[in-house]
């Protein structure tokens, strides 16, 4: 006997009534077959119309690189720096005052190289940074202690930093170098060239390229030197001015475009045979010329061995090691001709 109540069983009043109706089955599961048609649909086009939002505001988000200090907290900044007892002890005049921009993260590899070497040829030589270092007989600063490591907030360190040195260490010197942690200067080349220029004028010296700025900028990795009377007018007139010195997310650009709404532009630093004295790229880039693009540099590199001249001042790109061996290549290896 069939039993009512059977997945199957449509109408069942008795035994004899019994009836199974796939027609009927079929037509109710039809009613029901529609909703989730639509239910299904309806998933895959909130799915679609969701992809093209996200992917329209991700396509259409700013995502240009940005600085994350505001130079309205400059005047915080004094208060967190801390010098070493090897700063503290240098002197306040001279020839030649060198700064390295370098960062914490760099304390025991880059910034150990430029102290062991050039650094300390320099009248006046020390790293800015923005943490102290262990050993405080390295000489440094923590000038940037109050402005976040990021690449776009380079031109703030700089920036700062020269209104600082003007303020705050001297502004007696006759020449202000600024270089990278990645460069190598040689410091009696560097001075020779300065002797033949007047520090009470206003000189903005270094490797030039030629994007950005109608007369160009001075690149930062090689080294690039303000006068004193250079420096005098950025400190004074330049870095209260947020019209003449406007921010920029580039370092040596913004820098270059400080000074040339003062009149001061970069000048032409090679030799009399054509040479860069000073040089933005590694010695394996000069010398085979992958980087001297003409849309970068305004002044043709040569190649090969003639890349190179006599009088040269500094290298960039290079690692802690590299900086090493120019040092002892040119310092400490005796070159007298063995016969």
């Amino acid at each position: 006997m069939m039993q009512c109540g059977n997945i199957r069983t449509l109408i069942c009043k008795n035994e004899d009534d019994y009836n199974i109706y796939d027609d009927e089955l079929d037509s109710m599961g039809s009613i029901k077959r529609p909703r989730k048609r639509f239910i299904l649909p309806s998933v895959v086009l909130t799915l679609i119309v969701g992809s093209i939002i996200l992917t329209v505001v991700f396509l259409t988000r700013d995502k240009s690189p940005k600085a994350t200090y505001n130079r309205i907290n400059d005047h915080k900044l004094g208060e967190l720096i801390e010098v070493s007892p090897a700063a503290q002890r240098l002197p306040r005049s001279g020839k030649l005052f060198c700064w390295v921009q370098t960062s914490t993260i760099y304390h025991d590899t880059r910034s150990l190289a430029i102290n062991e070497t050039w650094i300390q040829r320099c009248d006046h030589g020390q790293l800015f940074t923005s943490e102290k270092f262990n050993d405080t007989r390295i000489p440094y600063s923590t000038v940037f202690a109050g402005i976040p490591d990021n690449y776009y907030n380079l031109f703030f360190k700089s920036r700062y930093a020269f209104h600082h040195i003007y303020t705050n260490i001297s502004s007696e010197f006759d020449w202000y170098l600024k270089a990278d942690d990645d460069t190598y200067v040689i410091v009696e080349n560097l001075k020779a060239f300065l002797s033949t220029l007047n520090p009470d004028e206003p000189h903005y010296l270094g490797y030039v390229l030629k994007p950005y700025l109608s007369k160009g900028y001075n690149a930062g990795g090689a080294g690039y030197i303000l006068s004193r009377a250079s420096l005098k007018i950025f400190a004074e007139k330049l870095y209260p001015n947020s019209t003449l010195c406007p921010d920029d997310i580039y370092e040596d650009v913004g820098i270059a475009r400080c000074l040339a709404n003062a009149g001061i532009y970069p000048e032409d630093t090679r030799n009399p045979n054509g040479q860069n004295r000073f040089n933005t790229f590694s010695p394996t880039e000069t010398f085979h010329q992958t980087k001297a693009n003409i849309d970068w540099v305004k002044y043709l590199e040569k190649k090969g061995y003639e890349a190179f001249a006599n009088d040269l001042i500094s290298f960039h790109h290079l690692s802690p090691d590299e900086i090493r061996l120019f040092d002892i290549l040119l310092y400490r290896v005796n070159r007298t001709t063995i016969v």
